[in-house]
């Protein structure tokens, strides 16, 4: 499994993003007046045409800084992983490298309780994305409590794998 790198650099993340043709922007239906909401790296041809839209770079860092949020990515030629995730109290300390691996994705050291977790919480985890998020407060609603994190297996699209790395991250409280 390739490794991922966090930085908070402008220049690092409109270098790496505009390297895979890539473009600042946001989720539509989440903003509001004067709040771009929910940002992302849109990729052409990929899932993103229809729900996002293009935000000039001083917007999307404007609200990037204003969120607090950091730049995970991974740095080999032809990847296009990267996801937006909360700072480390480390990285917002005088000093802290702005280039940071092997820290947890969501970037302090609380675990996200998966029966109370919305799904931008959820969505922060290492290795969970929007769809999957969606299907974990799903499967909560309609089982009411989600007792344990094993219990995750039963959603379509989370394995052993994924179950292991999320111990480290989630709690069944």
């Amino acid at each position: 499994m390739a490794s991922a790198t966090r930085t908070t650099d402008h220049q690092t993340i409109m270098d790496w993003v505009e390297a895979r043709g890539g473009h600042p922007a946001h989720v539509k239906r989440g903003s509001g007046s004067g709040d771009p909401g929910i940002l992302r790296i849109d990729f052409p041809g990929y899932s993103g045409e229809q729900s996002l839209e293009p935000l000039d770079w001083d917007t999307w860092f404007d609200a990037f800084e204003a969120n607090k949020l950091a730049f995970l990515f991974q740095d080999e030629k032809d990847s296009r992983f990267s996801k937006l995730v909360r700072r480390a109290s480390a990285d917002e300390s005088a000093g802290a490298s702005p280039h940071r691996r092997g820290q947890r994705r969501r970037g302090h050291t609380s675990r996200v309780d998966l029966n109370t977790a919305n799904e931008e919480e959820l969505d922060a985890l290492w290795g969970v994305g929007p769809v999957t998020a969606r299907k974990i407060v799903e499967f909560r609603e309609r089982q009411g409590r989600i007792n344990s994190v094993d219990e995750l297996n039963q959603i379509d699209g989370i394995d052993s794998a994924m179950i292991e790395a999320l111990r480290r991250e989630v709690v069944a409280a």
